[in-house]
């Protein structure tokens, strides 16, 4: 079955899961229900997916912890904000505790409907639980906090970060770089962003350019040159056009003052 997910053979792979049992003698455990309830997520399928978990309950097996995070991340995904709540709810009440990926997806979804603070509430919970939250969920969190113009907040996150043994990597950096530029806080930007590039982590080009302008407008072109050299010795190397674009900021900086 997982042969035929991997080749993205819906239908057949729904087909051998329906006439399995019958047809082959196959007997169908968690593993099956599972692998058919993500099947049917990643097709869409919403309704179907929740009655592959109730016929896994029919068939006497438990939805476990995968199930229903499977399960919430889709629902949640497509915008059914109210069965979500409810499959997190239905997990807990079951005895599924929630794992670290349960966590992640219940905490994107705060985070997309702005409520970094009870996101973060919910890394407080993780602790308690003996759950190590990872760069995905720092990352989410200091996106929400951004998100929702608490700044220094998800600068404190940041901070936080390594002291509680997780560190930064390229995606924590690049949200941090993002939402520094776009507050305009370019020092703090232009440090994280060095640090970053020396890990051989870039930015996203627009964010370099936004940098860039940056430090420039704030008279830091010593800054500014520091970045660009970092850029020009990235591999692989930026396009012809791109290198142009950033070289053109750095003179334009020269000349308009």
């Amino acid at each position: 079955m997982k042969v035929l997910l991997r080749a993205r053979l819906f239908d057949e792979a729904l087909r051998l899961f329906e006439e399995g049992s019958e047809k082959y003698g196959i007997e169908l455990d968690d593993i099956s229900y599972n692998t058919v309830v993500k099947m049917l997520c990643d097709m869409g399928e919403l309704h179907v997916a929740y009655q592959a978990m109730k016929k896994m309950e029919e068939a006497g097996l438990p939805p476990d912890v995968i199930t229903y995070t499977t399960l919430m991340a889709a629902f949640y995904k497509y915008g059914c904000r109210e069965v979500g709540d409810g499959l997190w709810n239905l997990m807990r009440l079951r005895g599924c505790n929630p794992t670290l990926t349960s966590y992640n997806v219940r905490i994107q979804f705060l985070i997309n409907r702005r409520r970094g603070w009870q996101a973060n509430d919910l890394v407080r919970k993780m602790y308690a639980m003996g759950i190590k939250p990872d760069e995905i969920t720092y990352n989410l969190i200091i996106k929400g906090f951004f998100m929702m113009g608490e700044h220094e907040m998800a600068k404190t996150v940041f901070g936080a970060m390594h002291g509680r043994g997780c560190k930064p990597n390229s995606k924590v950096y690049q949200t941090m770089v993002h939402y520094l530029c776009e507050k305009r806080d370019f020092d703090l930007a232009f440090r994280l962003c060095k640090d970053s590039m020396e890990k051989n982590w870039f930015p996203s080009v627009d964010t370099i350019n936004q940098l860039l302008k940056g430090l420039i407008a704030i008279s830091k072109d010593r800054n500014a040159r520091e970045i660009m050299k970092l850029v020009t010795g990235r591999k692989p190397s930026y396009s012809d056009d791109e290198m142009k674009v950033f070289k053109d900021i750095l003179s334009h900086g020269k000349t308009g003052r």
